[in-house]
């Protein structure tokens, strides 16, 4: 994804049609400390399960030196690096759903489209954005799912990072706005089958938002521009 200058600041644009195609697109290459452009390898079920089951026994393996441990852990790091974690949909050319890697339907085939960017093992997210073929909305990943918006937006897109953020093109104005997730009753993690909640960070009022981020001594703190 490509930086531009901003106000004197050299930030990624995030709405703009050229930021939206490429703002998930290190997910398509390792997971490793170094730029590349390894492509991922796409996981077949057995090698889902297979990870699965070496991340729970992962502990156990960095405390054993014998060949066969070395050659798990091994296996362990190219599962966590180089596949690709993503799921994938499921149904037809009319209605599309969410299946995992695992093979767990995440949502059914009803909807036109639907959100694919984001590790369905390592991280799946609380809410994911669906399209009725008009106009999109959030819907959560809880059995049963629940609709957490109206059909109302004409784009979202998942903030990258941390995940708490929703990006939101009013469909009326075009203007971008952004709903934060938030836990009123614990301040904390949904516990159990509670679940969080969706706020207004920003009325749709932006043309555009970008990412950007403050370099400090601890670590870099990310922050949007509009």
């Amino acid at each position: 994804m490509n930086q531009i200058d901003c106000y004197g600041r050299i930030v990624y644009p995030i709405t703009s049609e050229v930021g939206q195609k490429d703002y998930y697109e290190h997910l398509n290459y390792w997971r490793v400390c170094y730029d590349n452009t390894n492509p991922l390898i796409a996981p077949t079920q057995e090698d889902a399960l297979e990870y699965m089951r070496l991340q729970e026994i992962g502990n156990k393996l960095y405390c054993c030196t014998d060949k066969d441990s070395r050659k798990k852990l091994r296996q362990l790091e190219i599962y966590d690096t180089q596949y690709d974690w993503r799921p994938r949909k499921s149904g037809d050319d009319t209605f599309a759903g969410l299946i995992s890697p695992m093979g767990e339907q995440l949502l059914p085939d009803s909807f036109a489209d639907v959100f694919t960017q984001f590790d369905a093992i390592n991280s799946k997210p609380i809410f994911v954005p669906v399209s009725n073929g008009e106009a999109w909305a959030l819907v959560s990943l809880s059995n049963p799912h629940v609709l957490m918006t109206d059909f109302q937006y004409n784009a979202i897109i998942p903030e990258r990072w941390e995940r708490r953020l929703f990006f939101v093109q009013d469909r009326e104005t075009q203007k971008w706005g952004a709903l934060k997730i938030t836990h009123p009753f614990l301040n904390k993690k949904y516990y159990n089958d509670c679940l969080p909640l969706l706020e207004s960070l920003m009325p749709p009022i932006a043309d555009e938002i970008y990412e950007d981020e403050l370099i400090t001594e601890d670590k870099p703190t990310l922050f949007f521009m509009t």
